[in-house]
């Protein structure tokens, strides 16, 4: 029994399950579509200029700790994963990547990948071109696990993917091109985790040789291309890797570019990105995120003053804004005030105010995964909380209210006040909140990091955040809800919810998956722990001498395959 999990192009940070019954699975044709197919043999040579919105809080571009995307943007140029998604085939099929196949076990048990031989690590110190093995595999799971041979224990929490591959019981290594990985139980985004950027293959030199086992700015991997300059927040500069294992399908050596450059933007001001990508400084621009959107008024520029010399891609994305609950501390910990909240916030106001152009309302998993039971836009905007006009949900909310007996209650929203975005979107929810009898005061940190420390630590009521994900419901469901989940910063428990995500995990077939997925989103809206808000939109805009990849119907976390994209030399 087969099934497949659909992908999503998150363009952040500068663009920034499969289950089997014994049957092999080998290379897939990944060819791009559309540019490169309509414009024949790719050109070799050249440098890719890009902009896009950067992330200096995060500080790291240690993929295997992060789930939110930024890392993911910096690393994925540089390093390749056993498996990935196939971005241009348009079902976003599981693939082979430093795996030549793999098999699973007809009871989903036993996963035996195959790996390529002759791969080589970038000929950069401390690991100086070796081959990699089944070693280097064993070692990323084990990391992302935050196991303690390899991240000392008081880093553990830095792991927030730590929960993604606990269903395995043992990794075996029978010789130095193959790993068995052996499961618990079936886990139906098993092959999903393996399959996400986050999952990209570092060297242990790379790691060990920080006392602290922690990657900062510095990246090696098999991957395409050699990062040479990293500056957060700043740019991004990466070369060639000469000893790159792949080829075309034409035979000819990848990547075709000789450099690519990324330059960053920070917070929700695209005027100076736009005005970049018209002077013709940068090839490509995008914007992903919560707030870095391209308005309305900045595509009708680009296209006023470069008409047919253009083209974009726009795609639902992964990446939500919603308010994080403390349901371990009043008012919230009472059901009915947080139904009221999620009752009193208009979710289209804030995302006309705050991203025009660039979002849409969300359900706790985004719509982009109505594939895998998610609820469409279209499903959202009937439902309490969504619906328009607001007047029937604001007066079931203060019912809510008077019925917990906390009218006129004061609670403290706390959140990152490093762009002026937030603070407009915190103001807006202050005022909708105030209109069932909920009062907010608004503390705003200083950054990001300083916000999350806030939210680990529990010294929080209510507060705004914004959040990138995996191409799976998982990340939603149980990552940040299951009392287990190495992302519930909410402390949040309860065992009927535990069960529900437990079973959209051990689902076998796609239909089980999508109906269990929606049995976890009906029971949120009783329980409401936390209250998404708006799903911004992936929109990247390239020059016409820019080819060599496909244009998603869904986007994919970070997949930026910068080997097959080329320039036309005439333009």
């Amino acid at each position: 029994m087969k099934h497949r999990y659909i992908g999503f192009l998150v363009f952040i940070s500068l663009f920034v399950v499969s289950m089997g019954c014994s049957a092999a699975v080998g290379p897939s044709n990944e060819s791009p579509q559309g540019q490169q197919a309509a414009d024949g043999q790719p050109q070799r040579g050249g440098t890719l200029k890009l902009m896009g919105n950067g992330y200096v809080s995060y500080g790291t571009v240690d993929s295997h700790r992060a789930s939110f995307s930024p890392p993911n943007g910096f690393s994925g140029a540089s390093v390749n994963q056993v498996v990935k998604r196939n971005i241009y085939s348009g079902n976003y099929d599981i693939i082979p990547d430093l795996a030549e196949s793999w098999q699973v076990s007809s009871d989903g048990l036993t996963y035996t990948f195959k790996l390529r031989k002759g791969v080589k690590f970038q000929n950069v110190a401390p690991v100086n071109g070796r081959e990699f093995t089944a070693d280097d595999v064993e070692y990323m799971i084990k990391r992302i696990s935050a196991d303690r041979s390899i991240v000392p224990e008081k880093w553990t929490n830095l792991f927030t993917r730590r929960s993604d591959f606990e269903s395995v019981a043992s990794i075996e290594k029978p010789d130095k091109y193959t790993v068995v990985v052996k499961m618990k139980q079936p886990d139906a985004v098993f092959m999903h985790n393996m399959a996400t950027t986050g999952s990209g293959v570092f060297p242990r030199e790379l790691i060990e040789e920080n006392p602290e086992k922690l990657i900062q700015d510095k990246i090696i991997g098999t991957g395409p291309f050699i990062q040479k300059e990293y500056v957060p927040d700043v740019r991004q500069i990466l070369e060639r890797n000469p000893d790159y294992w792949k080829k075309d399908d034409h035979g000819t050596q990848l990547p075709y570019l000789d450099r690519v450059e990324k330059y960053f933007y920070s917070g929700g001001d695209t005027s100076s990105a736009v005005a970049a990508f018209l002077s013709g400084q940068v090839d490509a621009l995008s914007s992903a995120g919560y707030f870095n959107t391209l308005t309305f008024g900045d595509k009708e520029t680009i296209k006023k003053q470069l008409g047919d010399k253009v083209y974009y891609i726009d795609s639902l994305g992964s990446s939500f804004s919603h308010l994080r609950i403390n349901t371990n501390r009043p008012p919230f910990d009472n059901p009915m005030m947080r139904k009221a909240a999620y009752l009193a916030i208009d979710r289209q106001q804030i995302a006309d105010a705050i991203v025009p152009g660039g979002a849409v309302p969300t359900g706790l998993v985004p719509p982009s995964l109505t594939g895998e039971g998610a609820y469409s836009v279209d499903e959202l905007v009937k439902l309490p909380g969504y619906r328009q006009p607001k007047d029937q949900d604001i007066t079931e909310a203060k019912r809510l209210v008077k019925e917990a007996g906390y009218e006129g209650v004061s609670v403290e929203m706390n959140t990152s006040g490093s762009t002026p975005q937030t603070a407009d979107l915190v103001s807006l929810v202050k005022e909708q909140l105030g209109k069932v009898g909920i009062n907010v005061n608004i503390k705003l940190n200083a950054n990001y990091q300083d916000h999350l420390n806030e939210m680990i630590a529990n010294k929080y009521q209510i507060t705004y955040t914004g959040h990138g994900a995996s191409p799976d419901p998982d990340e939603y469901i149980y990552k940040h809800f299951h009392s287990k989940g190495a992302r519930n910063y909410y402390k949040f428990s309860d065992p009927k919810w535990d069960e529900l995500a437990d079973k959209q995990r051990a689902a076998v077939t796609l239909e089980q998956r999508k109906k269990a997925v929606r049995e976890a989103l009906a029971y949120h809206q009783e329980i409401v722990p936390n209250i998404p808000i708006y799903s911004a939109l992936n929109q990247a805009a390239y020059r016409t001498y820019v080819h060599g990849f496909g244009k998603p119907v869904q986007p994919d976390d970070n997949t930026i395959q910068f080997d097959v994209y080329w320039l036309d030399q005439k333009r």
